[in-house]
């Protein structure tokens, strides 16, 4: 296997469209791999008001499967042929969105094949997958991310330290959005995936907001700077929208207000994101560009499992503002919502050590494994007895459903989701992953239940809530 060579190479033409990503899933369907409430949409940014939508019509969309490729550890080391046929099934099981980041590799750090190893293997999986007929550009949804600048690299503009405090300070790690970084990362990025990306997603801008917290600058004054920030990074998205760069629109993937965790770990205020505000932000950006009501912010990612479900049910006993999960909020504003970390949970405080885990685990593992921790074995009791609580029903013997497949089905399940990303760097994944998607999705009101009941769960074995919700 030999990496595509960004410079120089040739960009492949197309880009997704309502009609192409349509026939792709349509064929999933009919040949029994796809259930069909797991085809999504993902709505299409508007042109301006001469497009917008006739009263009574639906806003054009693209479809998407509702798992997408997370391609967060794959690209660089010795397990890139591995990754890339995993990739290449995942899109033969019909899906169709592929998630990745300028900083996603499964290399070593500072290895010098790190940045952008992700997108390379990316573009080089979507380029053979064409060739050899097994899909259409026309029915792919590419994203990527940006915000974290290579390592190694002088300090970008606008650039801010993100290192977590207390782990010692190292200048060489940068995260920036200022419009400089922005416009040249989007161009690399294109070049490494061989494609112009269908949107580019904001990468944790949150990062900011951790230095200024670090700092000890007021809450109103980093917010404020936060969102000025935000509206000059979605002036160079728009511009690069406007030029061809970015083929439908852009987003942010962060931790919004709903969301329990902050990016550094935290419980979620100071750090977190505002998704009506964004919307505002964009709105505002679109209209500097004389694009009045025709901005192209599209899509909000963030974290969503069986443990962190703030996005869902709302967080309000924590902060009042985040009452309303998120996933219902960003369908309101007419946005996309995409999961990801549907089978990593971050602990909860009071919950991850002692009998109940292993003491200092970064992430609950939702999946099974031999032997089973003392927490994922409750979790997926309490998962079970929930989904099937007040006439729920579970396909097949409810004993032998794997974890996996219960978190990754709870995710996409979710009411607003267009898609759960799912790290599928294995075969195994994939199977996971395709298992899942031939399967009707959870009703909403099953997805309440049991995540409601983790909570009471975590709440019953002294998860200290306090400032999460």
């Amino acid at each position: 296997f030999c990496p595509r060579e960004a410079a120089g190479a040739q960009l492949q033409p197309g880009m997704a469209t309502a009609e192409g990503t349509a026939r792709l899933l349509r064929r999933a369907v009919e040949r029994g791999a796809l259930h069909p409430l797991n085809v999504r949409g993902l709505p299409l940014a508007s042109r301006g008001p001469a497009s917008a939508p006739v009263a009574g019509q639906q806003p054009s969309q693209l479809s998407v499967a509702a798992v997408g490729f997370g391609a967060y550890r794959v690209g660089g080391g010795d397990k890139e042929p591995s990754h890339l046929a995993a990739l290449r099934s995942a899109l033969r099981v019909g899906v169709n969105l592929i998630d990745t980041s300028s900083h996603y590799s499964a290399g070593e750090k500072g290895s010098g094949s790190s940045h952008g190893a992700s997108e390379r293997l990316v573009g080089q999986a979507i380029a053979e997958a064409i060739a050899e007929g097994d899909v259409d550009r026309d029915g792919l949804v590419v994203c990527t991310k940006l915000g974290h600048a290579e390592l190694g690299k002088p300090a970008p503009p606008g650039a801010v330290p993100i290192r977590p405090e207390g782990q010692g300070a190292n200048q060489d790690v940068w995260h920036s959005i200022h419009p400089e970084f922005v416009d040249a990362e989007v161009r690399a990025s294109r070049e490494r995936l061989g494609t112009p990306p269908d949107f580019v997603l904001l990468h944790n801008p949150e990062y900011f907001l951790s230095a200024q917290m670090q700092q000890r600058v007021p809450i109103g004054e980093a917010w404020d700077e936060m969102y000025e920030r935000l509206g000059q990074s979605f002036e160079a998205l728009e511009a690069l929208c406007d030029e061809g760069v970015i083929s439908s629109g852009y987003g942010v993937s962060g931790n919004f207000l709903s969301c329990m965790f902050s990016t550094t770990g935290r419980g979620n205020l100071y750090e977190s994101l505002a998704l009506d505000r964004l919307v505002d932000v964009a709105a505002a950006a679109a209209a500097r560009r004389g694009k009045e009501g025709g901005h192209r912010f599209r899509i909000a990612q963030l974290p969503l499992n069986a443990v962190e479900a703030g996005a869902v049910l709302g967080r309000g006993g924590a902060v009042p503002e985040a009452a309303e999960g998120d996933c219902v909020l960003g369908t309101r504003l007419g946005l996309g919502i995409v999961a990801n970390r549907p089978l990593n949970a971050l602990p909860l405080p009071g919950v991850s050590t002692g009998d109940w885990g292993r003491q200092g685990a970064t992430h609950w593992q939702l999946r099974d494994k031999t032997p089973m921790g003392a927490v994922e074995s409750l979790l997926k009791r309490v998962l079970l007895e929930a989904l099937q609580a007040e006439g729920g029903v579970l396909e097949g013997d409810a004993s032998k459903i794997p974890l996996q497949h219960l978190a990754l089905k709870l995710s996409l399940s979710s009411p607003g989701v267009s898609s759960t990303l799912c790290g599928m760097r294995a075969e195994a994944y994939v199977e996971d992953a395709a298992a899942v998607l031939k399967q009707a999705p959870f009703s909403a009101v099953q997805v309440e239940k049991a995540m409601s009941m983790v909570r009471i769960a975590a709440e019953e074995l002294g998860c200290e809530k306090r400032g999460l919700w």
